[in-house]
């Protein structure tokens, strides 16, 4: 008997809402940086920014922040000295909905 694989395609609505191990690009939609912070929402902290373009790894759910009316999830990434670290970004900055 064989084992069939089936491909199952999702629509880019279903694509961006993929969490936990996806591979996002930062897009700020400026030439502004964008902010990583030590938790999920603004009254986190600022650890560091990153520049457009930076490939960043989802690792968990998005969390609402009420204080700025929008999705944080948290990422791991290289920062510009190649250091490998773990932060919070606004879901938006990395194309997924808020």
């Amino acid at each position: 008997m064989s084992e069939k694989n089936e491909m199952f395609e999702l629509n880019a609505d279903q694509l961006e809402q993929v969490i936990g191990g996806v591979n996002k690009t930062v897009n700020t939609g400026t030439n502004d940086k964008a902010a990583i912070r030590k938790g999920p929402g603004k009254g986190y902290g600022q650890i560091t920014s990153i520049v457009n373009g930076t490939p960043v790894n989802t690792i968990s759910d998005p969390v609402w922040d009420d204080v700025s009316g929008r999705h944080f999830i948290e990422i791991e990434f290289y920062d510009r000295n190649g250091i490998f670290r773990t932060g919070w970004i606004a879901t938006s900055l990395i194309g997924m909905k808020r």
